[in-house]
Order: C-alpha cells, then structure tokens, then sequence
C-alpha cells in the first residue's frame, strides 16, 4: 500500500512540475544597442581637385607713341580677340584654393592675339548651395602680339560658379563658370592693359 501511495505521489510531483514548466514565461532579455553609423558630413562645396575649360574673350588696349605726332599726342588702340582658356586647381575647404590657368585668343583683330600663363590664390565665398564667388589673385606671364616680348606680374581676376547639381553628401560636380581677369597690369600710360572675359564647364573630382 505504502509503494502504491509513494508511486501516486510521485507521478503528481511529475505532472505539477511539467505543467508548471509549460506555463512559465520567459525573461526578456535586455536589447543590444547598436551605435548608429557614422555617416558623411553635407558639404556645400565640392572639395578638392578640379579641371575646366571653356571660351575666351579678350579686349586689349594699347597707347603707342606715334613718331608722325607733332605735339606729343598719345592715340588710343584697341582691338579683340578670341579664343579658348583651360584651368586646374585644388580647394584646400570652402574657403581657400589654388589654381593654375591658361589662355590663348588666336582669333580676331591683327596684332591683338594673347596668351597668358598664370598661378593663382583663390580665395572663394558660399552665396548658396548651388552658387560661389571668388577672387583670383597671382603672377603670370603674358604675351601679345603688340608687345615685343612678354610681360611678367601680377595679375588678377573676380569669378562665380553655378553648379548643375546638388552638392549636398558629394564630393564632385559639375559647374558653369564666369570670369573677369586682368592678366597684364598697366603701370604706365604707353603700355598694354588687357581685360579677358572666360566662360566654361568645370569637373570636380
């Protein structure tokens, strides 16, 4: 009798337990935190490398002395030309670069055909995400046909770029160009002053 209510008291001691087992509910664990991906910071201007390249026009003048003139007189000579203009350059940030320029007008009036080399500084200011401005000032080397050898000195120049596409989380684009440049410095009344418009496309990398 004692086995049979020994077994008995076994078999519900089983079942108590199991059941129990099956109604258990589990602990939740405590979540895993995944830190976020750093991501890319928005840049509103392309940094780095960039190459260009587009169209020149040039307008120079140059104030001769003229031998056949009686009374000292100084006439005035103008003349233009045309042609093309290529650059390189690098954007330290936002705010400061350096580029390297050239340009040649073969085309237009006798006589008036440049071509300059320069390196300059390029200080430059964000108007907006699509929109800069900029200096350009440095030293080049000039060369015109009126001149019998070319000229060395400061030059300098004011420029704005609008970019075709949306800048923000890229490190390139492609913008539109528009220049003034002063390539030759007139430090007298009988040399040569020229003044050069560029407008072109430019890559940056």
């Amino acid at each position: 009798m004692k086995k049979i209510l020994l077994s008995i008291s076994t078999v519900a001691l089983v079942s108590i337990t199991v059941y129990a087992g099956k109604n258990t509910m589990p602990v939740p664990s405590k979540p895993i935190e995944v830190p976020p991906s750093p991501t890319k910071s928005d840049s509103t201007l392309p940094l780095g490398l960039y190459l260009g390249g587009g169209l020149t026009y040039a307008s120079t003048e140059c104030k001769c002395q003229d031998i056949t003139l009686t009374k000292n007189e100084v006439p005035k000579n103008e003349g233009k030309s045309y042609g093309v203009n290529l650059k390189a350059g690098y954007d330290f940030n936002e705010f400061i670069g350096i580029e390297g320029k050239y340009l040649h007008t073969p085309w237009g009036d006798e006589g008036k055909a440049l071509k300059h080399y320069g390196v300059y500084l390029k200080p430059n200011y964000t108007v907006s995400e699509y929109i800069d401005i900029y200096g350009l000032l440095g030293y080049g080397k000039t060369d015109c046909e009126s001149l019998k050898e070319a000229k060395k000195g400061f030059s300098w120049g004011l420029g704005g770029e609008y970019t075709l596409n949306k800048k923000k989380g890229k490190n390139s684009g492609v913008g539109i160009y528009a220049e003034y440049l002063q390539p030759l410095k007139k430090s007298s009344p009988n040399e040569i002053k020229t003044n050069v418009a560029n407008v072109g496309i430019a890559y940056h990398y």
